[in-house]
């Protein structure tokens, strides 16, 4: 320490005393994101239980389950990305648009909807369960109006395709969105992105 002069001798007194408080501030951060993950979880298990695996058919409803540890990672991730974003930006708040695709980014990733070992015959519901309960979570955050123009355009491509042969049907945004996430890499900021074009066309 004698070859410091008195100045680089106070930055480095002065580095690390900021050092230690980084280190309580992360150990408060992370108590916060527990809470709020214990908080999102509860909610997403309702979510899961009343008003998405209800809608499935009787022989998906039997053969998967919501995996606890799965879902609570996701949720922590997804907490660690909004800390991230918010402690870059100075902003004590997210947007709608921000929440909806982290949310769909982490629960995509770790896919918290596992099968049964009991389960029987595996269907195409069942394979893409996991994405299409992303994008149910997701879509609560964003507002009415974009869910309504994601709905009725989903509706009438259905209707549109239900008599068109193959090469003829046309894809609907949520089931374009779907094989963007089934088959290729859509990070948050490019799901933002998305959404916040969909508030421009919805208004």
């Amino acid at each position: 320490m004698s070859n410091y002069t008195s100045i680089e001798l106070q930055i480095i007194q002065e580095e690390e005393s900021l050092d230690t408080k980084r280190k309580a501030l992360r150990q408060e951060i992370t108590s916060v994101i527990q809470k709020k993950v214990e908080l999102r979880t509860n909610t997403i298990k309702e979510h899961f239980n009343k008003f998405f695996i209800e809608k499935r058919d009787n022989n998906t409803r039997n053969s998967v389950y919501l995996n606890d540890v799965l879902l609570k990672s996701a949720i922590k991730s997804y907490y660690y990305d909004i800390h991230k974003y918010k402690d870059f930006s100075g902003s004590k708040w997210v947007n709608a648009h921000k929440q909806a695709a982290y949310t769909i980014k982490w629960l995509v990733r770790f896919r918290p909807i596992q099968i049964k070992e009991t389960a029987g015959y595996i269907s195409e519901e069942i394979f893409e369960i996991n994405l299409k309960f992303a994008l149910f979570c997701g879509f609560e955050f964003l507002d009415k109006k974009v869910n309504d123009l994601i709905v009725n355009d989903k509706r009438e491509i259905d209707l549109y395709n239900k008599d068109k042969e193959e090469d003829k049907k046309r894809c609907s945004f949520f089931d374009s969105l779907l094989y963007d996430l089934r088959y290729r890499h859509l990070s948050g900021k490019k799901l933002v992105l998305v959404f916040e074009a969909l508030q421009l066309v919805a208004k």
